[in-house]
């Protein structure tokens, strides 16, 4: 009885590390296609011209948030310490970023380019596979230490520093395409308002699935 709490643990603890590493190996190999062959769907770009979009650094985001939290994990595998609750505070703003990505493409973009496009090429790692990793693993296996409410609002960072640039980039300057369609009609202002509310709802479900898991987790490694 006494070594099942640490054996659940620990699976999920390797179960974690796993995902992290696919996150990880997933992202480098996007990345290299687009320095390489070039992207595809709705990212047909090359080179630095991905880092025009969301997706791109959304997931570069969570790939180094990951890569942190593996080598944490794995140091705790082989007796160190636990993860520090500011590499899970700094997963969690990845994976909030990657779950705006996510939604954003299948609530939004989809209905606009087709969803054929969306998950061409490495688009179903960036857009799918990636952002369900990230969002599946951080609310069902990196459970512990709990996260403060106040963190919901670090999720928020992402979606409006690159908002602002999306913006200086296709309002003003004109330098940029309106790729994403929240410029359509001069609408840009309601497009800001839902894009954050949109991700602080995303933020909020996250953190509370995650909460509401751990709470699971440990009354179940207490029985």
């Amino acid at each position: 009885m006494d070594a099942r709490p640490r054996d659940n643990a620990r699976g999920r603890l390797i179960a974690a590390a796993v995902v992290n590493g696919l996150i990880v190996a997933f992202t480098a190999y996007g990345m290299g296609r687009f320095f390489t062959v070039g992207g595809d769907g709705n990212m047909a770009v090359t080179a630095a011209r991905c880092f025009r979009y969301f997706t791109t650094d959304s997931n570069l985001l969570a790939a180094l948030a990951s890569l942190l939290l593996l080598i944490a994990q794995l140091r705790c595998l082989r007796g160190g310490k636990s993860p520090a609750r500011g590499l899970l505070a700094f997963k969690f703003v990845g994976t909030a970023a990657v779950g705006v990505t996510f939604f954003t493409v299948f609530c939004f973009l989809g209905t606009l380019y087709g969803y054929g496009s969306m998950v061409r090429g490495v688009n179903l790692f960036m857009h799918l596979i990636t952002p369900l990793l990230a969002m599946l693993g951080f609310c069902l296996l990196e459970t512990g230490p709990a996260l403060r409410f106040p963190c919901v609002f670090l999720g928020l960072i992402p979606t409006v520093l690159y908002g602002a640039v999306y913006f200086y980039m296709v309002v003003p300057e004109k330098r940029w395409p309106d790729f994403y369609g929240f410029n359509m009609g001069g609408r840009w202002p309601l497009s800001c308002v839902l894009m954050a509310a949109a991700t602080l709802l995303i933020s909020l479900g996250l953190w509370a699935l995650r909460g509401a898991v751990g709470k699971r987790q440990t009354g179940g490694d207490r029985e």
